[in-house]
């Protein structure tokens, strides 16, 4: 388990990470979503141990990383900004991690490799944005890291080797207890593959909770009356509105209710026409953290 415990970033004057508390449970896969700068590289290099924290404490299976490199022996980060040795290939920099990860897998590498189709042999400078980002992710799956971080996870990456990077990752988690953090914006990610969410927001955590939990606190319905109305016809007494948009005569409310309570205090008030949408964790992002 991975516990950030009160934990702040300053950078001169600027705050990064404002008592930051998150926990992220062994053998999950855990989204950490945010806006431009909310603060979610500098927490992955919090987590990873490339920043020393002002305040709070990091914490892996109760143990503190601060100063002690040996709890974190086992963790991958791989950043948003890449970083290879200069003219190095795959197979160059196979070699390094070889040396220097306890748990490098030579055949696995071979054969995420032959999977990806990735060329070994060419210099990685010369590669593409993709293909440099699917060079630095099968170095760190033949790794075989305990905990795996990964900023902007597929970036540049085509369609077919998403998804395939995806299922490797979860055959990991299910068959060996890989607890992996991806910071990404893109939510349709998050929405495939995490178990569990935060939202960061200026530095702050404004949610965390279960996927499905987190979708469940808002409900979004569509609803029009035979007369004109505007947002007090659709109010009442506990409802919590968090926005109102009116098209025409239709009216879409998103509540953060209970659904059962939203439907029957709405259908008693007779509408001509009343929907319940799904929401998109987009939309859970937006309500959420404007």
């Amino acid at each position: 388990m991975i516990n950030a415990i009160n934990v702040t970033k300053k950078f001169d004057d600027f705050t990064a990470l404002d008592s930051v508390n998150m926990c992220v449970q062994t053998g999950s896969i855990f989204g950490l979503v945010g806006s431009n700068g909310a603060g979610k590289s500098t927490l992955m290099r919090a987590l990873s141990g490339v920043y020393t924290v002002d305040g709070g404490q990091i914490t892996i299976d109760g143990e503190d990383i601060a100063g002690r490199p040996e709890v974190r022996k086992n963790l991958i980060y791989v950043p948003d900004d890449l970083y290879f040795l200069p003219n190095c290939n795959m197979d160059s920099m196979a070699k390094l991690c070889k040396n220097t990860r306890a748990k490098f897998d030579d055949k696995f590498y071979a054969e995420l490799a032959e999977k990806f189709e990735a060329s070994r042999k060419k210099p990685i400078r010369s590669m593409s944005k993709g293909m440099r980002r699917q060079a630095a992710l099968i170095l760190a799956l033949a790794s075989t890291p305990d905990i795996l971080l990964i900023d902007e996870t597929f970036d540049g990456l085509d369609v077919i080797k998403r998804y395939n990077m995806r299922e490797i990752m979860c055959e990991a988690v299910v068959d060996r207890g890989l607890t992996v953090i991806l910071a990404t914006h893109s939510m349709h990610e998050v929405e495939n593959m995490c178990d569990s969410i935060a939202m960061l927001h200026k530095g702050r955590i404004n949610v965390q909770s279960d996927l499905d939990e987190e979708k469940a606190t808002l409900i979004k319905v569509q609803i029009a009356f035979n007369d004109d109305f505007d947002q007090s016809k659709v109010e009442f007494d506990g409802a919590n509105i968090v926005n109102f948009h009116k098209d025409g005569m239709v009216a879409t409310v998103v509540y953060e209710n209970e659904r059962g309570l939203v439907e029957s205090q709405l259908k008693a008030k007779n509408p001509v026409l009343i929907n319940v949408l799904p929401l998109s964790l987009e939309e859970v992002f937006i309500y959420k953290c404007k």
